[in-house]
């Protein structure tokens, strides 16, 4: 599993986090998988060309993706935009994600305007391009099996920008509609540089703004706007792909003792979205596994202790985010000791599509039974994908999987 780092230092549009996407070099994910994605929107119509652009003393990737609607864009429902999604060649998640990029574009621009999301007529956004942009972006985070998305505040431009319901403020109404609440950069020079895509985009994949814990990055990507502004930033986005330190030093030597720390807290007045967001949190700023007890509390009420272990170089961040994220007055810290198995992956292929297994590595120790069955685990998103396409029972599946993974190892 990957993560994303995007850095919106010069505002965001669709095709510029695309771009950036494609610029990231990867063969997992190249344009002749986004040429094929738009053949399936937009059977024969879409022309796709990718080239490097220079913007200030930065260059970047370039993506023109040009359709008959192009020169005058439809105006869409947001029924119309979910319906021709369904062309597309998506896992159900990734169709999934590109549809509430554009519901949230809907209930912004209904909050706007006074009216419920499904009467809003899509101008710019309604596109077929448009579409291509966020299909593509989601095509692509699944291609780079990328897991959680992390990204900067946003430069959203200033002064105003001429559109179809003529000339609006920056960061244009939707804009502010749909990043309510999050930090924003009111800066950049003159004119637009965060559109309403690039602002869904970010709501989307992100749950407000702020760069990752220690990582690693593997590949950098720049996305060009089409705009060379004179004032501001280069207009350009940068994604980083790559991985949390703390995965990068997992491997099959790892097995043995190491020292963590245990955090615990005592919470009884969060939902239980409150609390997931928290258990997020933690693991984003570098636990090694969280969870929650259910335990009775002062005035019978009912409540849990949140739980997390870390090393001690993520002690800072972890005691920061549960300040952060939850509404603890003190918490708990003791050190201990975890006996650990090292870990890998490997893939197998069952029916021609590809299932993770994890497989683990035990400590040695006298009397160890040997490596087998017990020490693999296939993913079970992979196996319900391979169950489905093969007229499996999810046991099947995982049995053939595991037999597989035997061999492979």
């Amino acid at each position: 599993m990957s993560t994303l780092y995007i850095e919106p230092f010069s505002g965001l549009a669709g095709d510029m986090f695309l771009a950036a996407l494609l610029d990231l070099g990867d063969e997992r994910f190249v344009l002749a998988d986004l040429e094929r994605l738009a053949a399936a929107l937009v059977p024969g119509e879409a022309r796709l060309a990718l080239s490097t652009a220079w913007r200030g003393n930065l260059s970047g990737k370039l993506l023109d993706v040009t359709t008959p609607e192009s020169a005058a864009p439809p105006h869409r429902r947001l029924a119309d935009l979910v319906a021709l999604l369904e062309r597309a060649p998506l896992s159900p998640a990734a169709r999934a994600r590109a549809g509430n990029v554009f519901r949230r574009i809907a209930e912004a621009e209904g909050r706007v305007h006074g009216c419920a999301p499904e009467e809003i007529h899509f101008h710019e956004v309604g596109a077929v391009d448009t579409l291509i942009d966020v299909a593509g972006a989601m095509l692509a985070l699944e291609r780079l099996d990328v897991e959680q998305v992390f990204a900067h505040v946003p430069v959203t431009g200033t002064g105003t920008v001429r559109c179809a319901h003529g000339e609006m403020p920056v960061p244009a109404p939707a804009v502010s509609e749909l990043l309510r609440g999050r930090a924003l950069s009111i800066s950049g020079g003159g004119g637009e540089r965060l559109t309403p895509t690039g602002a869904a985009l970010l709501a989307e994949l992100t749950e407000h703004f702020e760069p990752p814990p220690p990582f690693m990055p593997l590949r950098i990507g720049y996305g060009a706007g089409h705009r060379d502004p004179a004032v501001g930033p280069p207009n350009l986005v940068r994604v980083q792909l790559g991985e949390l330190a703390r995965a990068a030093t997992r491997s099959p030597a790892a097995a043995g003792r190491s020292a963590a720390w245990l955090v615990e807290v005592n919470l009884d007045d969060m939902t239980g979205e409150e609390l997931a967001h928290a258990v997020r949190a933690l693991r984003a700023a570098g636990a090694l596994d969280v969870w929650s007890t259910a335990v009775q509390m002062k005035k019978e009420r009912p409540g849990v202790v949140l739980s997390a272990l870390c090393r001690d170089e993520a002690r800072t961040a972890l005691e920061s985010a549960l300040y952060e994220h939850t509404s603890t007055l003190g918490q708990r810290w003791r050190p201990v000791e975890r006996s650990e198995c090292g870990r890998d992956e490997v893939v197998v292929e069952l029916g021609g599509l590809k299932v993770r297994v994890k497989r683990r590595h035990r400590p040695d120790y006298p009397h160890a039974s040997p490596f087998g069955e017990r020490d693999l685990s296939p993913e079970h998103d992979d196996l319900a994908l391979a169950a489905a396409q093969l007229g499996l029972t999810l046991r099947e599946a995982e049995r053939r999987a595991i037999e597989l993974a035997l061999r492979a190892s």
